[in-house]
């Protein structure tokens, strides 16, 4: 067949005349050449119906838009490719045209290859054809355009409900991903502007409008949006980082750390102003923390060596920031700072002498606040704050007050004097927080300790001053112990550094004896300097890339009877004789004496996958079930053979279990297999996982519940965890302690452990059923606390509705009918309680972690944490503290304090149960279990007068706020019905309370 002649017109505008030059060029048809991977891509071929593709001579495109036409006309292969080069080459126009500079001509280009160009070529380029459209798109309008086109796409897919688009946005998102990913990106799209814009004004407008598309985390929030539906719709299996806030704000790190180790010279005072302008846009991201992170330690990395010059870059940019924005950075580099150090050292570290960690967290605050005054009086605001202080980490409170005392000045004076004032002053005492207090009483020693090796007579005259005197007066007052103890153990502190041998302060108490009080008292000898910064880095990469040791098997340890290690099952020894056989010799075990009494094994069962009729399918290498840990942390990692993590997952309560009280095979992985569960996922839809998973994990934290039960509510209020994940951990923790305290057949979740005197065979399933006791009316794992929760508020309301039954039915005693227990519920009350372990260790390993955490996570976050924002989080954390307040009991040591730091934390939170119904029915729930626990009543009426008015009065506004008086929870009113009730039973135990006080205090003069 002939070919077929096309004519193209092509205007020339230098010329600008009428005259047209007409070119011929060659175009083949669909039925001439077979349909090649090119015509598939240009859309040469589409359902069937033949269509040309047009072959232009490339010399034709000598103008932008000569480029432009050929980009919307669906072109060759060849000729995009040819395009493409000469768009992105420095000089491929005559006009000086350039692409990445803003304008209209460089917008219509730029959206006529995100709407045509991509959609069709992407898929088929190979790697450096896709780095020339990459390059086309990588400046602010390129960018712009991606991110409009996604959410037009993400737009229809929403409304139309089709999948047409599925693949269109699959492209347009290995795009985006492609141009966002590398650590120089943002410096090549800042020389780009630099090289193309001559014009200062339209080049730093262009670079606002790109620092405000960046920084406010536009790019991730639509990335994130497209993978979701791409991952619903099966278009897409692997996460991306940029998708991630997380990943995008370490991202955005890591690309100014490159910008300002790569600029130097003549471009570098330009280039400072630009990135403090994307900085602070930054800052206000989701994840700042990460965003500080990857600032830091890759401008450290990117020098050839670290020195404290390394940073000098980062302290210019620094200095290029508002007021406001260097009091933002220095926070979140602070709260970084201090996630290190919870990171390495667990718990808070109570150590005598100086610390490595603060050293090395010294050398970066001394580097960025040493030359810019208005850090270095926010770090002493910091300092001066006890909210703020709070927040902090041990090693990183040192770390400022080592940087500090490295400074001449008196801002330590300033500072201990502040922090005297606030100490003693009574309405701090009585309201703020117990956390807070320690953390400004550990400031005040360690700076104390400081300003006495610098200057001994102004720390006298400070510690002479009547405010001290009087502060330290006021803490023996209160009738809190643990603010009366902070102000003794503080007293002696300062004493032992000013007054003489003879005549310092010492109360001789026995908890001035404690081991926390010595390290107390040794803190101000803390004598912490600025390290180096390749310390920094050493300590992160150790906290980070530690590697795991495991830890090999010795034969030798093996379990000992009467002080003689057994090697095997307790059995005698076999008989063995050798005898000869021909030319062999055997071993033979032994006699045929003994062999006549032995009965042969019994056929074992047929194996259902046995019966395949194709032996192909049948499975010979089935994964047995783990036997130690290192086993079991290899197959819930393992995301590939869902045989082995089904099966580790449903082994895993057993084996911990089994596994915690012989050697310390779990207590050396605890934390590390604690991590796994967090984390974990379902990939297979393992049948009961959140339940297998929340087994586990209780298991765990069974094994050491002093260290574990901590260690796990700090992932809880930590980490890149979803609030499902957080509320599994709350409840691992509420039903662990509940089983310490001998509550587990309530609870009904831990598993049956197999016991060598009970009968191996079982009843089968179905009877098993239904005479195990563990199986009837099991909750589901999503209520297992929620369950806890309804079973305790019944068994704390039932009392007083059969006492008010009674009162209102007292003229019926005559026909009222005797009921009797049947004999098991006798037998049950006749069994001798278990004993209580959570009350001896509820406050060091339950209580305070999550306390003082919530507290620490509020007071840096505020409004914008998750747990303010989320009220079903709160919710949870609130009734998991009332549970294990209650399982815990009136046996709990120091009953006295938590009692009145819990009841503190409930009152505070009775403005956010305004508008959050769920929230007010926690809150009086947890009310009412705190008078429940406190049996002495004439103690709480004396110890918590205040709390106990400021209760009963908004008991009563809320009960009076609620319902119409009706207790039967009608349909639409039941969450209304059941705060009225809670608000009555508190109502009505507060009142007990305060009757009772008032019996003890009128004696027989309640007779008239």
């Amino acid at each position: 067949m002939s070919n077929i002649w096309k004519v193209v017109s092509h205007v020339d505008d230098k010329q600008k005349d009428d005259r047209s030059v007409a070119q011929l060029s060659a175009v083949q048809t669909r039925n001439e050449r077979a349909a090649t991977h090119s015509d598939i891509t240009n859309g040469a071929v589409q359902t069937g119906v033949t269509k040309s593709v047009t072959k232009v001579d490339v010399d034709c495109i000598k103008t932008p838009e000569d480029a432009l036409r050929l980009l919307k006309s669906e072109p060759a292969t060849d000729d995009l490719i040819f395009t493409l080069r000469r768009l992105t080459a420095a000089d491929g126009f005559d006009q000086g045209f350039d692409l990445r500079s803003p304008g209209p001509l460089s917008a219509q280009i730029i959206n006529a290859i995100v709407s045509s160009v991509v959609p069709n070529f992407w898929p088929s380029f190979n790697r450096e054809e896709r780095f020339l459209i990459t390059e086309c798109l990588a400046s602010v309008a390129g960018l712009n355009s991606i991110v409009a086109r996604i959410q037009l796409l993400l737009k229809q897919s929403r409304a139309a409900k089709a999948d047409d688009q599925v693949e269109v946005l699959k492209t347009l998102f290995g795009v985006a991903n492609e141009i966002c990913t590398g650590n120089d990106r943002i410096l090549r799209i800042w020389t780009g502007l630099q090289a193309s814009t001559r014009d200062r004004i339209k080049r730093d407008l262009a670079w606002k409008e790109l620092a405000n598309l960046l920084g406010s985390g536009k790019i991730s929030n639509v990335l994130a949006e497209a993978e979701d539906v791409l991952q619903s719709t099966g278009g897409k299996d692997k996460r991306s980082i940029i998708a991630n806030s997380n990943g995008y704000a370490a991202w955005l790190g890591r690309n100014i750390a490159h910008c300002l180790s790569s600029i130097t010279g003549e471009g570098s005072n330009e280039v400072y102003p630009a990135l403090s302008v994307l900085l602070a846009r930054a800052l206000s991201l989701g994840h700042p923390i990460s965003l500080v992170k990857s600032l830091h330690l890759h401008t450290l990395q990117d020098s050839v060596t670290v020195t404290d010059d390394s940073l000098n870059g980062l302290k210019t940019l620094i200095r290029n920031l508002q007021a406001f924005t260097k009091r933002r950075y220095l926070d979140h580099t602070l709260r970084w700072l201090s996630s290190i150090d919870s990171i390495t050292s667990g718990v808070d570290k109570k150590e005598h002498g100086a610390s490595s960690n603060a050293t090395a967290i010294a050398a970066l605050l001394h580097a960025v606040t040493n030359d810019d005054n208005a850090l270095h009086q926010h770090l002493i605001a910091t300092l001066s704050d006890a909210a703020l202080v709070s927040a902090m980490s041990l090693d990183a409170r040192n770390a400022s007050i080592a940087v500090l005392a490295a400074d001449v000045s008196d801002e330590l004076d300033g500072i201990i004097e502040k922090g005297l004032k606030s100490f003693g002053d009574q309405l701090f005492i009585r309201h703020s927080p117990i956390l807070q207090q320690e953390s400004l009483a550990q400031v005040l020693l360690v700076a104390s300790g400081y300003v006495h090796r610098r200057e001994p007579m102004a720390l006298l005259m400070t510690i002479r001053s009547s405010g001290h005197m009087q502060g330290v007066s006021n803490r023996l007052d209160v009738a809190n112990p643990r603010a009366r103890w902070l102000g003794m153990v503080v007293g002696m502190a300062l004493s032992s550094l000013v007054d003489k041998p003879g005549s310092k302060l010492n109360f001789g108490t026995e908890d001035m004896k404690s081991e926390e009080a010595k390290w107390y008292l040794s803190l101000v000898n803390t004598g912490d300097r600025p390290g180096t910064l390749q310390e920094l880095l050493d300590l992160v990469k150790s906290s980070e890339g530690r590697p795991k040791r495991w830890k090999t098997a010795q034969p030798q340890t093996m379990p000992k009877i009467n002080g003689k290690p057994t090697f095997g099952p307790l059995r005698p020894p076999e008989k063995r004789q050798t005898e000869v056989e021909g030319a062999r010799i055997a071993e033979v075990t032994g006699t045929d004496s003994e062999d006549d009494g032995l009965k042969p094994y019994a056929k074992p069962d047929s194996d259902a996958e046995d019966s395949e009729e194709d032996a192909t399918l049948v499975n010979r290498h089935k994964p047995r079930p783990p036997v130690y840990i290192r086993d079991l942390m290899a197959m819930l990692r393992d995301t590939e053979k869902h045989d082995r993590f089904q099966i580790g997952i449903r082994h895993a309560a057993t084996l911990i279990r089994r596994k915690s009280n012989f050697g310390k095979e779990v207590t050396d992985h605890a934390e590390e297999l604690g991590r796994i569960l967090c984390g974990l996922q379902d990939s297979f839809d393992t049948e009961t996982f959140d339940e297998l998973r929340l087994q586990a994990l209780i298991a765990v934290v069974l094994s050491d519940p002093s260290s574990i039960a901590p260690w796990l509510g700090r992932q809880a209020f930590g980490g890149d965890f979803s609030i499902a994940q957080r509320c599994v951990m709350l409840t691992a923790i509420g039903l662990s302690g509940r089983e310490l305290a001998g509550l587990r057949e309530q609870d009904g979740l831990n598993p049956d452990l197999p016991d060598a005197s009970f009968p191996s065979k079982q009843l089968p399933s179905h009877l098993h059923a239904v005479y195990s006791s563990n199986s009837s009316n099991t909750p589901t794992p999503s209520n297992r606390l929620e369950s806890a929760h309804r079973t305790l508020e019944h068994s704390l309301l039932q009392p007083m509705a059969l006492s008010a039954a009674d009162k209102s039915t007292a003229q019926l005693d005559a026909v009222k009918v005797r009921t009797f227990s049947s004999r098991m519920e006798v037998e049950r009350t006749k069994r001798k309680p278990a004993p209580n372990k959570l009350a001896q260790i509820f406050a060091e390993g339950y209580f305070y972690p999550l306390l003082n955490r919530y507290q620490q996570e509020i007071t840096s976050y505020g409004s914008g944490s998750v747990w303010s924002t989320t009220p079903f989080l709160l919710v949870t954390l609130i009734k998991t503290l009332a549970l294990l307040f209650h399982a815990s009991g009136p046996a709990t040591l120091n009953l006295a304090q938590l009692s009145a730091d819990f009841w503190d934390l409930l009152l505070s939170l009775r403005i956010r149960a305004v508008g959050d119904v769920t929230v007010l029915e926690a809150l009086l729930f947890a009310l009412l279990t705190v008078l429940e626990v406190n049996e002495d009543k004439g103690q709480v009426a004396q110890e918590h007068a205040k709390r106990l008015i400021e209760t009963q009065q908004w008991a009563d506004l809320v009960f009076e706020r609620t319902g119409e008086g009706r207790l039967v929870q009608q349909e639409g009113k039941g969450e209304e019905a059941k705060v009225r009730t809670l608000s009555a039973a508190v109502l009505v135990k507060t009142g007990e309370v305060i009757e009772a006080h008032r019996k003890m205090l009128m004696g027989d003069m309640t007779d008239f």
